[in-house]
């Protein structure tokens, strides 16, 4: 056989024998466990968008889409009927679905409720003369969906604060609209949160009452992750990876607001200057189930679920 013959055979033999020494390593690189997350795209995803954009997932093994929803009650629905893999929702919702018996459970707490980042606030016009709960007795008060936590987190503070929550009467706005109505006086108060709140501000016709949500607790998840129980079982190790990598982007962007803001206004259309200016919702870094303990014992004194019940009832423990 010719030199130069062999001289080709053996570089081939050598490229195919590395190349199936790394076909090992290839396979691994593109066998990644798809989870789709349902899910408004607010603001209080950002950890999400921040681990997906800078490969925090794939590192995990995780390919993870995020599906955007129109409400949160869209992506609770979808998850149980089985149409997405994750969902992200209000707590209430889950709690709901939970007491019902429908198949969701809890895998991971979302966005945290801290006063001293208050990105939601009870509103009223700015001449109004409410000051306390009791000069909102009998009068009439806003939310954007009726039994939601804006409105359980205005009924405590109203009984906290002097007034009879008994006495209120609600009408269904959303948190776009909900501003001009205060200013018409056509609602007493509301709560927003942002970028909302502080567009209403901004107007000079609304000026802010209280941090109402602090009437439930000083710290507490008021969103929560969710799966079905029967994917959950299945997949014990996607649900561990995800909630692992979200909490570490978490703790990461709690501290870097500005270097997400860009980010963020880009996926949620919110102009930069708003979201740079606004105050930023923080990610829980932790999944302690007694984080949404003292929403559920209010939501069940007031009777928005059924009963009260150990919050880690609800949580995936697989």
């Amino acid at each position: 056989m010719p030199i130069r013959s062999q001289l080709s055979r053996s570089r081939m033999l050598a490229g195919s024998g590395a190349a199936l020494a790394l076909w090992p390593t290839i396979l691994r690189a593109q066998t990644l466990d798809k989870v789709r997350l349902a899910g408004v795209a607010t603001d209080d995803l950002t950890p999400i968008f921040y681990a997906i954009k800078n490969g925090l997932y794939q590192k995990a093994g995780l390919d993870v889409e995020v599906i955007p929803t129109s409400t949160g009650t869209a992506a609770t629905e979808a998850v149980i009927s089985g149409a997405y893999e994750m969902g992200k929702g209000s707590l209430i919702a889950s709690l709901v679905a939970h007491l019902k018996g429908l198949p969701l459970t809890i895998i991971g707490n979302g966005a945290i409720w801290d006063p001293k980042s208050p990105f939601s606030l009870m509103v009223v016009a700015s001449d109004s003369t409410v000051k306390t709960g009791a000069d909102l007795n009998g009068k009439t008060l806003s939310t954007a969906a009726l039994n939601d936590l804006n409105e359980l987190a205005m009924r405590v503070w109203v009984d906290k604060t002097g007034g009879d929550s008994k006495t209120l009467k609600w009408i269904e706005l959303p948190n776009s609209a909900a501003g001009a109505a205060l200013a018409d006086h056509r609602v007493e108060a509301t709560s927003l949160n942002e970028p909302q709140l502080s567009a209403a501000i901004e107007t000079g016709k609304v000026r802010t009452l209280a941090p109402c949500y602090s009437a439930i607790g000083d710290h507490f998840a008021f969103t929560v992750y969710f799966a079905q129980p029967d994917w959950a079982a299945k997949h014990p190790d996607v649900v561990k990876k995800f909630v692992r990598t979200t909490y570490a982007a978490a703790a990461y962007t709690n501290a870097h607001h500005a270097e997400t803001a860009a980010m963020m206004a880009d996926i949620t259309k919110i102009p930069l200057a708003t979201i740079a200016k606004m105050t930023r919702v923080n990610g829980s870094t932790i999944g302690d189930p007694a984080l949404i303990q003292p929403a559920i014992d209010m939501a069940a004194k007031y009777e928005n679920i059924s009963r009260t019940f150990p919050a880690k009832d609800a949580y995936f423990t697989g």
